[in-house]
């Protein structure tokens, strides 16, 4: 019993010794934060245009055929663009019935909205404002905005992550020296945020507006610069 508390007595102390190593090795050097931060503009390459088709009738099956119907011609249409199908997608698809609200506070159904979202992606930004025309004129009569964006988002992410660690380096090292100290290695850092790559633009007007104007002009499309920005919190060893 007395040998068996000895053992647990020296393995403790071991413990305590072992954290006292530790602790004091943490302690060994003096550090310095910095937060660095960076920000660019890049030209987008890439654009999804969000649009969708809105019907209705008096039955479901009714709604959803007129539906269909100016849907097939809006994807067939793009695909004679030179859009393939890999570049158009489904991002929403709703079917809801229509009430009138009757005497005593009955709701009685007087028919069906059916709506279809489709996101296309364009790889030319030129021809962005040809593709939303087209599909306008094939029936669309819901405009969701255009996003543009980077392909390279992964490389670009990289990119700007390292240009903003430099940044929080140049200036640990101008504290560093001032203070008649030597930057060292690098002990710690956390990501801020790396963000910007997207670009929303949903100002345009519906459907609505393009009819009521008879031979209207193309749409002119600008997409502009993005701005990415990165952040990086790090701190140095000071020698």
């Amino acid at each position: 019993m007395r040998k068996t508390s000895k053992i647990i007595l020296l393995v403790v102390c071991f413990m305590f010794l072992m954290a006292g190593q530790v602790w004091a090795a943490e302690r060994e050097y003096d550090i310095v934060r910095a937060n660095g931060s960076v920000t660019r503009e890049v030209a987008p390459d890439t654009a999804f245009v969000n649009v969708g088709v809105t019907t209705q009738g008096k039955t479901a099956e009714e709604a959803r055929n007129a539906n269909a119907e100016i849907v097939n011609n809006v994807i067939a249409s793009l695909e004679n663009t030179g859009i393939g199908k890999e570049d158009i997608k489904t991002v929403g698809y709703s079917l809801r019935p229509e009430y009138s609200e009757a005497s005593k506070g009955k709701h009685i159904i007087t028919g069906y909205s059916m709506s279809y979202s489709l996101s296309v992606k364009v790889q030319d930004l030129k021809k962005v404002g040809a593709v939303i025309d087209q599909m306008f004129a094939d029936g669309a009569n819901v405009f969701n905005g255009v996003t543009f964006t980077v392909s390279n988002r992964k490389d670009l992410e990289r990119e700007m992550l390292a240009l903003a660690l430099k940044n929080a380096e140049e200036k640990a090292g101008i504290v560093a020296n001032a203070g008649g100290r030597t930057l060292g290695k690098m002990v710690l850092a956390n990501i801020g945020s790396v963000g910007g790559m997207d670009y929303n633009d949903s100002s345009y007007e519906t459907i609505a507006l393009y009819k009521s104007a008879a031979g209207a002009a193309p749409t002119q499309i600008m997409a502009g610069n993005l701005k990415v920005s990165a952040d990086v919190d790090a701190a140095f060893e000071l020698l």
